[in-house]
């Protein structure tokens, strides 16, 4: 029995000592290959079973198909595209509403969005912003992106570019060598009936499945980011503002500036007689208080002003007397 042990325990330390070998191999080796062999098994492979191979999970031709064409676009590198665009428009429910059509037209989602303020009423009110996070298949981002800036006054764009090619397929070779441990394992497990062996196998099993989990999870995410491309929109809503300038000729433009000072004008006198309106309670107490006052001070003046009389007609009195 003790012999049998140790037979298992030396198979066992042989098999993690080939593993560990296998894999700082294919470390060495995963960015030529993943510049070379790699990018075309995965173009040139057939459909399903290459991405099988690459993921040990199923995958829906759709997905597939995603993928190759995702892959195709940067030449089978894995490049994460990333797109924030800043809009002004006068035409805020307009432009979302026509924003969430052509993103469904490409077949893309809207992942988060949120709007914050309310419609501007008077001139000069700030209005609304909406922030969205959308998801384009990476083929149609770049036309989604450019429709975008038709869509009102571009504030600033932005595009970054993450080339995750090698952390891609450095992933992918770590989780190919994980799969043949796991069979390995597996197989060893089947023919021991020692206990302390079955143990200690059944918790190198799990640690690397949880592993192969965790790679996977990895793959998938990176496969999500490339597939789909994620474009960032910010839009911020004014008023009495048609489009980019130089959509306009020069007369329209000034017929629009002055069509924009009219507006203005009258907002202000609107807003005054608003205010003028709602503050008359308060402007006819502080006019009480203010003819209480002024009535305090001139009846002080004048009691100081006949003070004045009557020590002057006193001293007038007090000289004449003197004289005679």
């Amino acid at each position: 029995m003790k012999r049998r042990t140790g037979l298992m325990a030396a198979m066992l330390a042989f098999l993690l000592l080939f593993a560990g070998c296998a894999a700082n191999k294919n470390n060495a080796t995963s960015s030529d290959e993943s510049m070379s062999e790699r990018p075309q098994m995965a173009v040139e492979g057939s459909g399903e079973a290459a991405y099988d191979a690459s993921y040990g999970l199923s995958a829906s031709p759709e997905e597939v198909k995603q993928a190759d064409d995702a892959q195709a676009l940067y030449g089978g590198r894995k490049v994460i595209m990333t797109y924030d665009i800043r809009l002004e428009t006068d035409g805020f429910d307009a432009l979302i509403v026509a924003l969430k059509e052509r993103l469904t037209a490409m077949g893309g989602y809207v992942q988060n969005s949120y709007i914050d303020g309310k419609e501007p009423e008077f001139y000069g009110d700030s209005g609304r912003t909406a922030t969205l996070s959308l998801r384009v298949p990476a083929e149609k981002a770049e036309a989604f992106f450019s429709d975008l800036k038709t869509m009102g006054n571009v504030q600033s764009e932005w595009v970054y570019t993450d080339d995750v090619t090698t952390a891609y397929f450095d992933k992918e070779t770590r989780l190919s060598v994980l799969n043949t441990q796991l069979e390995r394992l597996e197989n060893i497990l089947v023919q021991t009936d020692n206990l302390a062996d079955v143990l200690a196998l059944e918790e190198e099993i799990a640690r690397v499945m949880l592993e192969i989990e965790s790679l996977t999870g990895e793959l998938r995410r990176y496969d999500a980011l490339i597939e789909y491309s994620t474009v960032d929109v910010t839009v911020y809503e004014t008023i009495y503002r048609e489009g980019p300038a130089g959509a306009k000729s020069v007369g329209e433009r000034i017929q629009a500036g002055f069509s924009d000072s009219l507006h203005g004008v009258g907002a202000f006198f609107v807003n005054a007689f608003v205010w003028l309106v709602s503050a008359l309670p308060v402007l006819i107490v502080l006019g009480i208080i203010a003819a209480v006052v002024l009535i305090c001070i001139r009846a002080a003046r004048k009691r100081r002003r006949a003070h004045k009389d009557e020590a002057e007609k006193t001293e007038k009195l007090y000289e004449e007397s003197k004289k005679q």
